[in-house]
């Protein structure tokens, strides 16, 4: 892998950890009827498949 491609899926690998724990958190708080919630939650999903097409590039 490229440098910069390694440092893209690090970032993207991140930012996924980052909504989890935003979205677990606020799941918590019952906070899971909001529109940041909603909004979180289609980032998570855009950030996983870009995850995806990602590790299908490599292959």
């Amino acid at each position: 892998m490229k440098p910069d491609s390694q440092a893209l899926k690090a970032s993207l690998q991140k930012r996924e950890l980052e909504l989890q724990r935003l979205i677990r958190q606020m799941k918590f708080d019952q906070l899971h009827q909001s529109t940041v919630y909603k909004n979180l939650e289609l980032e998570l999903d855009s950030v996983k498949t870009q995850l995806n097409q990602h590790v299908e590039d490599k292959r």
